[in-house]
């Protein structure tokens, strides 16, 4: 990569980033290569073409933080040798609120549909409903209204953003497409874990299969429901992470902390979230941290959306260091042949 884009960040930082770029032998050569050229080309879309569009940094250029950069360089970077089309077609990622995952999504749907030379790309954005669908449009809609290459090259409508040249298409999808057919050459899927079920994804992902190299990126925070679809992804990205199962096509980019950290220390805070320091605030975390010791129904929401951690259920009644000291205080052994009588809360069945 090139350290002439990288204003804006520490000389230390830089080559830091750089030294990590060395270590392209973890791949097996002589299936996949790096094109330094086609990631590249990403990022300077990214810094030429596309801008904060809200708080502190509007209007600024979108320079990808650390981890933001390491995600977009593997995604656009990594090669197959025996057809050169890209390694990964699924990005699953899934970080704390307010690491700045929306605005990267964006941008790249943007890339997509403009810059990927794909004939008649069309690029969707999904999620449960259509509010949250257009969120991740609509930075993009604006980044486009906000630069005059991309104004010029684009129609920007409501819920549509078309490329005359070429016949590309960047667009918002209400809810379950009503039937297939759709074509996509890339899903910008936004928070996988409010999916009530597999449906949308299977009817959206699989709409990639005639494409030379789609992109399905899926970004979410920890959710609470193990038996949905974002469970089950997680799960699978989490063992290729881990080096248990090998899916070649799957890029795991995973932010969280663990059961067993200290989710009250500044420390565990660090851990789960990247943009710690800059798109996530000490001490709004302090304050939410705060809270969350003093109001035990707020601890769960704290862990799934700052700290990323799967819980087991959206509020928490009681914590569960206190639930599994009442197996020991309360024995069951003695009770054998006894009659039981168990109660029950069905109000959410």
């Amino acid at each position: 990569m090139s350290k002439r884009n990288y204003r804006g960040h520490s000389p230390a930082l830089i080559d830091k980033w750089f030294a990590q770029d060395e270590q392209l032998d973890r791949y097996n050569s002589k299936l996949y290569y790096f094109d330094e050229q086609a990631a590249q080309l990403v990022l300077d879309f990214f810094q030429t073409f596309c801008t904060h569009v809200e708080g502190e940094w509007a209007g600024k250029p979108l320079i990808p933080e650390q981890w933001e950069y390491r995600v977009i360089r593997d995604l656009f970077g990594w090669k197959r040798i025996q057809d050169g089309c890209r390694k990964y077609r699924t990005v699953y990622i899934e970080v704390p609120r307010k690491n700045g995952k929306t605005t990267l999504g964006a941008g790249v749907g943007l890339y997509l549909t403009l810059a990927d030379h794909e004939p008649g790309a069309k690029v969707f954005s999904a999620a449960t409903d259509k509010d949250q669908a257009a969120i991740s449009f609509e930075i993009a809609k604006q980044m486009v209204q906000g630069s005059p290459e991309l104004s010029r090259r684009c129609q920007v409508f409501k819920s549509t953003i078309y490329v005359p040249q070429g016949g590309s298409v960047y667009r918002v999808l209400s809810a379950a497409p009503k039937k297939s057919g759709l074509n996509a050459h890339g899903l910008i899927f936004d928070e996988l874990h409010e999916q009530p079920d597999r449906k949308l994804w299977d009817i959206l992902h699989t709409s990639t299969a005639a494409r030379r190299q789609p992109v399905t990126w899926a970004m979410t925070t920890a959710g609470y429901d193990q038996t949905t679809i974002c469970w089950e992804i997680h799960e699978r990205a989490v063992r290729v992470r881990d080096g248990i199962f090998d899916d070649p096509s799957l890029l795991p980019v995973i932010f969280a902390a663990e059961e067993k950290d200290d989710w009250t220390a500044e420390e565990t805070w660090r851990k789960a979230n990247p943009n710690f320091g800059i798109s996530v605030k000490a001490e709004f975390l302090r304050t939410e941290c705060k809270t969350a010791q003093e109001v035990p129904a707020y601890q769960n929401t704290f862990k799934r959306l700052h700290l990323n951690i799967w819980t087991r259920q959206i509020e928490l009644w009681m914590p569960r260091e206190k639930w599994e000291l009442c197996g020991e205080a309360f024995p069951l052994e003695p009770l054998g042949g006894e009659e039981c009588f168990a109660g029950l809360d069905l109000s959410s069945i």
